[in-house]
């Protein structure tokens, strides 16, 4: 039976500035190590690397695997957003993960009375997503960018583009 493995990647956007500065383009991100990005996934799919950049997983053929990207801000006042992945190395398992955006009913919680939410919220939820096709091993490429809040007047500016590459082990 198929599953949805949902990763969840988050940024250290201020250090990733702070190191690497501004820059890269959409077509030529800048290569990031590893020790600034986070990803997380249910348990029963981790390989290795858990809450690291290296997170590795072990996906069945049929799986869909979803990206969700988030700075340590929230993307609130800096947001680290992924907009392509790409394979560069190994065996293509899956197919090429295209971007979407659903609009789920999502719990707000009453600040007056925080065990109580909003049912009918809702919130855009922005990942990229994939099938799996094919056992084997793919290394691949996540590239982001970080998009700066202006303190003074709110206006959203994009600070540079980034990569790095982690690992999809496909098992059965």
């Amino acid at each position: 039976m198929s599953k949805t493995i949902n990763i969840d990647v988050m940024f250290d956007t201020v250090t990733i500035e702070e190191k690497y500065k501004g820059g890269g383009s959409a077509s030529n991100p800048i290569g990031i190590q590893h020790a600034d990005v986070f990803m997380v996934t249910q348990k029963a799919v981790v390989a290795s690397g858990q809450a690291t950049a290296d997170l590795s997983i072990n996906a069945l053929v049929n799986d869909t695997i979803r990206w969700r990207s988030e700075s340590l801000s929230g993307n609130t006042d800096q947001a680290a957003i992924i907009y392509k992945i790409v394979k560069f190395s190994g065996k293509e398992v899956t197919t090429v993960p295209a971007m979407r955006v659903s609009y789920p009913p999502t719990p707000i919680p009453d600040p007056g009375n925080p065990t109580s939410y909003q049912p009918s919220s809702t919130q855009a939820d922005v990942f990229l997503s994939c099938e799996v096709l094919i056992q084997g091993t793919e290394g691949y490429q996540v590239w982001f960018y970080i998009v700066n809040k202006d303190p003074n007047t709110g206006k959203l500016s994009t600070f540079g583009y980034y990569y790095w590459d982690p690992t999809i082990n496909v098992i059965g």
